[in-house]
């Protein structure tokens, strides 16, 4: 994991093919409450229709860490994580410093998951750790169907192609 105060965030670049130091943004994150500004910013320099770039990659385990940190289960950080792993193969490949760091990172997400202290997901972080789980363990295809699914289209879809009882689609019993 590169260090938030390593000079090289400087010379990243984010996904507009620009230099961007996501370093300055996700020190916020880390350190106060997130904020919409925030989310919205890493959100628009790290990913660009479908480009990502070095800044991308150096937050990705910045990103987790937030996810292990955080009570709350907020949806932003997995979401962010699997839009620049699935935009991976098509852009620059992940500098060496970085390697290590960003694949830890993605492998970790199972263990951060299970260690959420919030009882209750919401429906969006749940698609999104489904999502993220799925790229953690290699499957591509799924993380891409749950990140399209939305909890609507799901249900629909078990309703009416495998008639399924809206009453068997919640969480029952616990």
């Amino acid at each position: 994991m590169l260090p938030l105060d390593d000079p090289r965030w400087a010379s990243y670049q984010g996904g507009y093919r620009t230099t961007y130091d996501a370093s300055k943004v996700l020190r916020g994150l880390l350190e106060g409450e997130p904020t919409k500004a925030a989310w919205q910013e890493l959100w628009e320099e790290l990913h660009h229709q479908g480009d990502v770039g070095a800044a991308s990659y150096a937050s990705v385990p910045w990103l987790i860490e937030m996810v292990r940190r955080s009570p709350l289960a907020d949806w932003n950080p997995l979401a962010l994580i699997c839009t620049i792993e699935l935009a991976r193969p098509k852009n620059p490949d992940i500098p060496d410093e970085l390697r290590e760091g960003y694949f830890k990172a993605l492998l970790s997400i199972p263990y951060v998951l299970a260690e959420k202290p919030c009882h209750v997901w919401d429906d969006l972080f749940t698609q999104v750790a489904a999502a993220s789980l799925a790229l953690a363990r290699g499957h591509r295809a799924f993380a891409e169907i749950y990140l399209e699914f939305s909890f609507a289209e799901g249900k629909k879809w078990l309703t009416e192609y495998f008639d399924v009882e809206e009453s068997q689609l919640g969480l029952q019993g616990l």
